[in-house]
């Protein structure tokens, strides 16, 4: 029995074949399990293409794309390597407890992560101000306990360095933020690799 090519039934599912899709069906409607199968497959394909098309990214990732897109063009980088931090927890997204109608004017904390490297923040607002203090510490899963002293830490506002600080021997760095959007903290880890936290929009609903 003669079988059609897996291009030929991914053109079948997404309703282009070229004349063949009479022949493909009745070649379907004689039960041929290797057929059956492959179009089921590509059936599934094309229908999870579809669905993740209409789903619209998490703010974080995008937000780090257009941190690491602003940010090639503002530093240079010794061997070209970059990693954006992702996002491993944030309080502001967790479910508020029985009875809290509102967790604004609280603390956000957050947890980024980049290999063993764990960046650990937490955003306050400061009282009587439209502005927060961000303050955070620098770990290495693979050593716990035990924080990244003497890295240089930047933090950016649309590609604009704002401050540039050293972490503390326990790791620790803090700074004062504006309201704003499109902001970055950049660590230089070793000569050769450069981490980038995309830091959450400071905004008038989190204060």
């Amino acid at each position: 029995m003669e079988h059609f090519s897996t291009e030929q039934w991914v053109n079948f599912v997404r309703g282009v074949s070229r004349g063949e899709t009479l022949a493909m069906q009745q070649h379907l409607d004689e039960q041929c399990a290797e057929c059956l199968k492959s179009q089921n497959v590509w059936r599934t394909v094309m229908e999870q293409t579809r669905q993740s098309n209409r789903v619209k990214p998490p703010e974080s990732s995008l937000q780090a794309v257009r941190a690491g897109f602003t940010l090639r063009n503002v530093i240079s980088f010794p061997s070209g390597k970059l990693d954006l931090a992702t996002l491993q927890f944030d309080s502001d997204l967790q479910p508020l407890a029985a009875g809290i109608r509102s967790g604004g004017g609280s603390a956000r904390q957050l947890l980024y992560k980049s290999g063993s490297v764990c960046i650990d923040m937490r955003m306050e607002p400061t009282p009587g101000s439209e502005s927060m203090v961000l303050v955070g510490q620098l770990l290495d899963s693979m050593n716990p306990g035990h924080g990244l002293g003497g890295v240089p830490v930047s933090l950016l506002s649309k590609g604009d360095t704002v401050s540039r600080k050293r972490t503390n021997e326990a790791g620790e760095f803090d700074f004062g933020l504006k309201l704003g959007r499109d902001m970055q903290l950049v660590f230089g880890i070793e000569s050769s690799r450069t981490i980038v936290v995309a830091v959450p929009e400071v905004s008038k609903k989190v204060m």
